[in-house]
């Protein structure tokens, strides 16, 4: 009778390969080789080293304290201590490459004594910080206190330049001003351009200004002549080339008539008023 197992009578299969050794069975599996890299690696394995080492170099050199930032020098300053300008810059530390000059920047720029901030990088591992600072031009006068304003009009803490020009604010609107405030921006364009040149433009001196927020600015100019004082009435700094020029035309007309004038409005384009 045949018999359904392997090994047993009747049954013809038998596995392939199959050899029994002392009582084991043993398999003549097939030889597979072993997969072998291309006989030209090195040229592909070496440059690839070499890029990897310098990658992992670079960002440790990106990250090493050699390239943070550790002297900081401050130049152009006379009012703002080099430390405390350091402090707000807040460079110190910083890497080199990370450091954002632009914030830092800001950060002085905000100072009331600074008009304008340079700041560039010393390779490895410093920046320069060079200031421009704000300088006293003149006086702006609010009730009975006066107040250094420079030609921005900004509120200093400094002392005053002799021979100062003042202004004479008439209608306040503020009780007080505080250090890094800013005053009328118009007024300040008029009384600094025409304090610089009406000696040559106009042949005559600024005595005195004032300003109020229905006028604007008006101007006191005192003739070389011995002619009265005359009062102009500029408003603010809009077309002020052109209100020169109407001016030095309206003094030239009446010097030709013979005429004394005491006050002159400009703030009316060509409709000039004389009295």
């Amino acid at each position: 009778m045949a018999r359904g197992r392997a090994g047993r009578p009747g049954n013809n299969w038998q596995p392939v390969g199959v050899k029994r050794v002392a009582g084991r069975t043993r398999l003549n599996l097939p030889k597979v080789k072993a997969p072998t890299l291309p006989t030209n690696w090195r040229r592909f394995a070496i440059p690839v080293a070499i890029i990897a080492a310098v990658a992992v170099g670079g960002w440790w050199l990106y990250n090493s304290p050699l390239l943070s930032i550790q002297d900081v020098k401050i130049e152009g300053n006379s009012v703002v201590s080099s430390d405390f300008a350091r402090t707000v810059a807040g460079l110190n530390g910083q890497g080199i490459f990370e450091a954002d000059l632009e914030v830092a920047r800001a950060r002085l720029v905000a100072l009331p004594q600074v008009k304008d901030v340079e700041i560039s990088r010393n390779w490895p591992n410093g920046v320069t910080i060079t200031l421009t600072e704000r300088t006293a031009w003149g006086l702006w006068q609010l009730g009975n206190t006066q107040y250094v304003v420079d030609e921005d009009g900004v509120v200093l803490g400094v002392a005053a330049p002799a021979g100062a020009p003042l202004i004479v604010q008439r209608d306040a609107s503020t009780v007080s001003l505080t250090l890094g405030d800013r005053v009328d921006a118009g007024a300040m364009g008029v009384a600094t351009q025409l304090v610089a040149t009406a000696e040559q433009t106009l042949n005559r001196s600024v005595s005195s200004l004032e300003f109020s927020q229905a006028q604007g600015v008006t101007a006191v100019l005192k003739s070389k002549t011995g002619r009265p004082d005359l009062r102009v009435v500029f408003g603010d700094a809009q077309g002020y080339e052109f209100k020169i020029a109407s001016l030095f035309a309206v003094l030239q007309q009446a010097d030709q008539e013979g005429r004394v004038l005491s006050r002159v409005d400009l703030r009316f384009g060509e409709r000039v008023a004389v009295q």
